[in-house]
């Protein structure tokens, strides 16, 4: 009897062995698992870096662009207005000068004949005046069409910068949930080790019990175990399973 119960007692260790072994090699695997995950989250934190840094770069060479380009604006603008008002002055300038001269000729004009010469030729100095005003107004007319299609493109230059910034910030968003989601991993990690260590613990203690004396008294209890496993026997005896992800 007391070799039935040897022989039960080292297959019962041979099997916690076995078990120890299992689980040592299990917690290897989870930690080469958590290595590699740590090492792909860092190169995709990486890459999300470079392109929020590539994106930034280029949303700011976008400002810079809408800055010149407002600038550029405002200086044709300026130069618009100047060359406006020289234009104005000078019409205003040759008015004066034909109305002068209109004002001589009509002095100096003692006949019929010359002041109809003069009526002549005050009508094709108010005819070309008139073709000037024409000209002009054509002029700042072409010049209000080319500056609202500026403005229209500053404000779709606008518009891209703040898709661009919007995208950014969506990016840079994403990358702090996908950091919030590495800590959880690492935690869930932690914690099914210090599972594995407690169940490491309590087969422990199952060995130290099973491995000291035993008495007469306690044989039937033996004999009537081995016939009827008890349930932590049973326990012992199951396969392996890995831990569950949802603890």
């Amino acid at each position: 009897m007391s070799g039935q119960t040897a022989q039960l007692v080292g297959q019962i260790q041979a099997q916690a062995e076995v078990q120890r072994q299992e689980a040592k090699q299990r917690e290897e695997a989870q930690r080469a698992e958590i290595q590699a995950q740590r090492a792909e989250a860092k190169q995709r934190e990486e890459t999300q870096r470079e392109e929020a840094k590539a994106q930034r770069a280029q949303a700011r060479q976008r400002e810079e662009m809408l800055i010149q380009m407002k600038i550029a604006t405002e200086q044709a603008l300026r130069k618009e207005k100047v060359e406006a008002d020289e234009a104005s002055r000078k019409r205003e300038q040759l008015y004066m000068e034909h109305e002068l001269k209109r004002q001589k000729v009509m002095v100096e004009a003692n006949t019929t004949l010359q002041q109809e010469r003069v009526k002549e030729d005050v009508h094709r100095e108010v005819a070309h005046m008139e073709a000037l005003e024409r000209r002009e107004a054509e002029f700042r007319q072409q010049q209000e069409r080319e500056g609202e299609q500026a403005r229209d493109a500053q404000l779709k230059l606008r518009e891209l910068a703040a898709k661009e910034l919007k995208e950014r910030v969506h990016l840079e968003r994403e990358l702090v949930k996908q950091q919030q989601q590495n800590v959880v991993l690492q935690k869930q990690r932690e914690v099914d080790r210090l599972e594995a260590q407690v169940d490491r613990h309590l087969l422990q203690q199952a060995q130290d019990n099973l491995a000291k004396p035993i008495s007469k008294a306690t044989l039937a209890s033996v004999r009537e175990e081995v016939v009827t496993p008890s349930p932590e026997v049973v326990e012992l005896t199951e396969p392996d399973t890995p831990p569950s992800k949802s603890k």
